[in-house]
């Protein structure tokens, strides 16, 4: 017969699963990572566990503060500031689904002759697989790929900051909330005619963290003067320049055709190539282009490329 002490240790434990790390922007603007236990998300389609989120977008309607951001950045991206736009761009992203509408309104019918960013805004902001005819419903986008769609939980929870502070978020305040994926791969076409750095980088939907290491392999060949072989290359780019009317082969200190990227809006432009294995990058938004000058309207062929990011946060799907 085991006497009570024993019978305490042979009995199993109920253990509970560690906090997940957690990026937040609130609908103020503000950006928090800390960690904390979800709760699981009931959803008419069925219970959606921790363990399968990847993010959550909150489609509640536009704050006041929110709504004059809205209204500033869709002027930006009218306007004939490059950085403006991208500045305004990455707004809009970060407000995501509340701004969905505004977006829409603003859309004009065109050619949709390339390259047209205000489209692909709003696919940044409604994935077509989560799309539907209700605007109201926020988008739990899942760690497996795809989304659902439904109301968030009411009531609040408890965040653990890096410094050991906590703090109380309420669902109501969350824009978006991600949680940290251990590895992230992802697989997409870098178009060298959308995805120029004169017109836009291709947003990965990926947030790096300080810990994070990226892995990128890129093939492919692009053409950066349609029949002129000399403005041809992989994704290094060009070795030497690419007509006898250029002294360089490159271009803002990296090479014409090469596969870069940056953090954010304002980043600092970093070269990848062919392959390429980097840690160290500032916490951000990665984004992707090919290099060139402001002659790109003759570009055309793409990359083929496969990323994987350790330590990252999934907020989209490359558009």
């Amino acid at each position: 017969m085991l006497t009570p002490s024993l019978l305490v240790l042979v009995l199993p434990a109920v253990l509970l699963s560690a906090p997940d790390w957690l990026l937040i922007r609130t609908v103020d603007g503000s950006v928090v990572e800390g960690q904390a236990q979800l709760p699981s998300l009931k959803l008419a389609t069925g219970e959606v566990r921790p363990a399968q989120i990847a993010s959550i977008h909150n489609a509640a309607p536009l704050t006041e503060i929110e709504s004059a951001r809205v209204t500033a950045a869709l002027a930006a991206i009218a306007g004939k500031d490059r950085a403006a736009r991208d500045k305004a761009v990455d707004e809009l992203t970060g407000i995501g689904l509340a701004a969905m509408t505004p977006v829409l309104k603003t859309l004009r019918d065109t050619q949709q002759e390339e390259p047209r960013p205000l489209y692909r805004l709003f696919e940044k902001l409604m994935p077509s697989y989560a799309d539907g005819f209700d605007r109201t419903l926020s988008v739990i986008r899942l760690s497996s790929g795809g989304g659902l769609r439904g109301n968030l939980p009411a009531g609040a929870f408890e965040l653990k900051l890096a410094d050991g502070s906590k703090s109380s978020i309420e669902w109501s305040k969350v824009r978006s909330l991600a949680v940290r994926q251990k590895s992230v791969r992802r697989a997409f076409e870098i178009h060298s005619l959308r995805h120029c750095t004169q017109v836009e980088y291709l947003d990965t939907g990926l947030v790096l963290t300080g810990s994070s290491k990226l892995d990128v392999a890129a093939r492919g060949f692009v053409r950066l003067s349609w029949n002129e072989d000399g403005w041809a290359s992989g994704a290094s780019g060009l070795t030497k320049p690419g007509s006898s009317s250029y002294k360089s082969n490159l271009i803002d200190g990296h090479p014409f055709g090469a596969l870069v990227g940056r953090i954010g809006a304002d980043g600092e432009v970093f070269f990848l190539g062919k392959k390429a294995a980097k840690t160290g990058l500032p916490p951000g938004r990665l984004g992707l282009a090919v290099n060139d000058n402001r002659h790109w309207q003759n570009n055309i062929g793409s990359f083929s490329v496969d990323l994987t990011a350790a330590d990252a946060y999934v907020l989209g799907d490359p558009q």
